[in-house]
């Protein structure tokens, strides 16, 4: 007699019939398709860039000729003996804290910009000491440009004074005396009134002063070998221009007989000839 229970489904018996007479498919389960967003790493990049863009923009030269009363600094900038330096270099402290008290500043200030258009008030801080002194490491007693004696290390160590407190108008608005040098007016005023400091004249101003071997007799003819040797800029690079006021005259020496004569000074220094000619193509073209 067959057990009852052999013809259950799922339990050894025939597999229930369709009408048709074929078995029938079970139902497959329903599959749920789970779509996992990272929020956190879209906030993070949101965070980024709602961070990074005011820092970013904030540092380029084209952000501030949108200032209505910063187009003109922008191009005397650009004409400036600064005009390869970053905004950064000079605007932002060095180290990271500098930098993340500019980029505290920096996302108002752009923000404000979207809003309320580009205002004075979101200008960038004053260069300070630390940036200033990032490329201007040496303390020189002398200026090369003028009769000057100004002891830098007095100033800077001693009086804990700000570079941009005397260099005011370097940059960003023309000197109208011509030089990287601070206005005589200014230093009386503010500290050499008699009392804070001293206005006797010969304590500022002497006679024009030069390091010792630019004092030798044939200093124009081996200048330029010093020059591979020290930095020239430190002194000199208060003028674009310094070096073509001598280069693009003639010298004295350089007479209407100098072709004929030459060969005796040439003898005597002739080291000094390559300061301004290449023997291997100037001399060759008259002599083989």
């Amino acid at each position: 007699m067959a057990d009852p229970d052999d013809s259950a489904p799922g339990a050894g018996g025939p597999a229930p019939q369709s009408e048709a007479g074929q078995a029938a498919v079970p139902p497959s389960p329903r599959r749920v398709i789970t779509l996992h967003v990272p929020w956190k790493s879209i906030l993070a990049v949101g965070v980024l860039i709602a961070f990074g863009l005011p820092v970013y923009f904030m540092l380029q030269p084209g952000t501030y000729e949108r200032y209505p009363d910063l187009k003109s600094r922008m191009d005397d900038w650009r004409t400036s003996t600064h005009a390869r330096i970053a905004c950064a270099d000079c605007h932002v402290d060095p180290g990271v804290k500098g930098f993340l008290a500019f980029a505290a500043k920096a996302g108002p200030a752009f923000y404000s910009q979207i809003v309320n258009g580009p205002r004075s008030e979101n200008l960038l801080n004053a260069p300070s000491r630390a940036a200033c002194q990032k490329c201007h490491t040496g303390y020189r007693e002398v200026s090369s440009d003028g009769d000057l004696l100004i002891p830098h290390k007095a100033h800077v160590e001693v009086l804990d004074m700000n570079c941009v407190r005397c260099h005011q108008d370097l940059v960003h608005s023309k000197n109208e005396h011509g030089f990287n040098r601070p206005q005589m007016e200014m230093c009386l005023k503010a500290c050499h009134d008699g009392t804070q400091a001293t206005r006797e004249c010969v304590k500022c101003h002497t006679r024009k002063q030069a390091p010792a071997d630019h004092k030798r007799g044939d200093w124009l003819e081996v200048h330029s070998a010093m020059a591979t040797k020290t930095d020239c800029d430190e002194c000199h690079s208060w003028s674009p221009d310094y070096c073509k006021d001598c280069h693009l005259e003639r010298p004295e020496s350089h007479t209407a007989t100098w072709k004929k004569d030459h060969q005796h000074r040439a003898k005597e220094r002739g080291k000094g000839c390559y300061a301004c000619h290449d023997s291997a193509k100037f001399c060759k073209q008259c002599h083989d």
